[in-house]
């Protein structure tokens, strides 16, 4: 799971870095279950340090709510005529950090809704998953059917393209950083809070039972080799967080795909680029479409 961290600001919280991970090691080898249950439930809990603020647009908007599986789920939307266009963020992240595409959305002609996924922003929660999150991307579309296209960051692409993958119907989808795997992010994460090796695995063969036995329902070079949505791929050569072989996996799988590559904007800085903004806008309104598509687009 990519952006997922431990907060850390200064000796204190070096410190308490280092007496976490001294616990996990101890309860690795005096409680082993308990180990694991204690981690994954760390790992399933977004950072939201305070409330996230309402997304800056520079245009009017309108906050509502949205109910999945239980919870409220802050939204907002701006536009009111056009085909409709999801925007959905990333780990510990929230919708404003995806303001950059809604003016040129709404002037492009289209309605845009972007959400706080649970336990993230102003929704309510405190526990996500993948599955969460496509579930709430789902009731999302569902309320402000029909969807022409979505644009995605990294967990939230992930969860997009299992909600494609469960039928959910949408023509077009922009990734942008999107991570392949979930086990990869469990394990880096059992290690960086002091896990043993097997505790580590116990944690992914957790999430494997909770996806049912398969962990190719969780992995997006599977999940989008049968899909019919129109897809572009935007992922940084130098992002730290997700890294760029992802995103190329991800597009060569997906029928069709496009891959837009850039330089030097890392993992987050994508979604304030106007390049990257120019770009999805224009795939979305299909003026990046042609008879035979490359594997590679342009490398900027």
């Amino acid at each position: 799971m990519p952006e997922k961290t431990i907060p850390v600001r200064g000796q204190k919280s070096t410190n308490v870095r280092l007496s976490i991970r001294a616990g996990f090691r101890l309860l690795s080898w005096v409680a082993p279950r308990r180990a694991e249950t204690l981690a994954l439930d760390l790992f399933s809990r977004p950072s939201r340090l305070s409330p996230a603020p309402i997304p800056e647009a520079g245009i009017a908007g309108h906050r509502f709510t949205i109910e999945s599986a239980g919870q409220r789920l802050a939204a907002w939307d701006w536009g009111r005529a056009g085909p409709t266009v999801i925007l959905t963020h990333g780990w510990s992240g929230h919708a404003g950090q995806m303001a950059a595409f809604v003016a040129p959305l709404v002037r492009a002609g289209y309605y845009v809704v972007a959400f706080d996924h649970p336990a993230h922003g102003q929704s309510e929660g405190t526990r996500a998953t993948y599955l969460d999150v496509a579930a709430a991307l789902t009731a999302v579309a569902r309320r402000v059917a029909p969807i022409h296209a979505v644009i995605g960051h990294s967990f939230g692409c992930t969860a997009t393209i299992l909600a494609l993958s469960r039928g959910l119907p949408i023509e077009r989808a922009v990734l942008v950083a999107p991570p392949a795997d979930s086990p990869t992010y469990a394990r880096a994460f059992g290690r960086a809070i002091g896990l043993t090796d097997a505790r580590v695995e116990g944690i992914v063969e957790r999430i494997r039972q909770r996806v049912g036995g398969d962990l190719s329902a969780l992995d997006a070079r599977h999940l989008v080799k049968g899909l019919a949505t129109r897809a572009l791929v935007i992922h940084d050569r130098g992002d730290k967080e997700v890294p760029f072989a992802h995103g190329a996996a991800i597009a060569a799988a997906w029928p069709g795909a496009q891959l837009e590559v850039t330089e030097g904007l890392g993992h987050k800085r994508l979604l304030r680029a106007p390049y990257v903004v120019a770009k999805a806008v224009d795939f979305i309104q299909g003026r990046m479409d042609i008879v035979e598509r490359p594997a590679l687009s342009l490398v900027r």
